[in-house]
Order: structure tokens, then sequence, then C-alpha cells
């Protein structure tokens, strides 16, 4: 319940911050398939790094063993993130974007 609501708040954080962040740089939201690959593994990355002290001491275990138990989850929710967002940006693309050929 803890990691599941710390994830929730950080998809919120994250992706609010990385849109700002691109729509500024870029002008636009679009995220070419670079940018996607960042997006998702700056997100896993963040949430891994605040989460992992949590887990290990839940689990009763250094951070080591922590990092090794969270390794097929970090690896399964860094392709559920770059599959989801992609299909996110397709159904609701930014409207106010230049047009580009970046998809």
């Amino acid at each position: 319940m803890v990691g599941a609501t710390i994830a929730t708040v950080w998809n919120y954080v994250f992706n609010l911050g990385f849109d700002h962040g691109l729509n500024h740089f870029t002008g636009s939201t679009r995220k070419s398939i670079r940018v996607r690959f960042l997006h998702a593994v700056s997100f896993e990355l963040g949430l891994m790094l605040i989460l992992l002290p949590i887990i290990a001491w839940w689990m009763g275990i250094g951070l080591l063993e922590a990092l090794i138990v969270d390794v097929a989850f970090v690896v399964f929710y860094l392709v559920y993130a770059f599959v989801f967002t992609w299909c996110y940006d397709t159904i609701f693309p930014d409207t106010d974007a230049k047009k580009s050929n970046v998809t």
C-alpha cells in the first residue's frame, strides 16, 4: 500500500515535471522513441531510488539485496511505462504541439 501510494504520487510529479521540461525545451510534449526511452528509464530509476530504502527496511535486508529483489519489478514496469505512455500520447495527442514527424 505504501509503495503503491508513493508510485502514484511519483507518477504524477514526474510526468508533470517531465512534460513541462520537454515543452519548455522543445515547444511540444511529443516524444520521439529516444525521449520515450529516456522518460521510462528515468521514471523507473527515480522510483527505485525512492523505494529501495523502504523495501530494504520492510524486508530487513540490505540495499544491495533489495536492489536484486527489485530488478525484476523494474524491468517489468520499465516496459510497461514505455508502452503505457506511448499509448496515452497516441490516444490523447498534444493538440497544441507544433507539427512534427516525431512519434
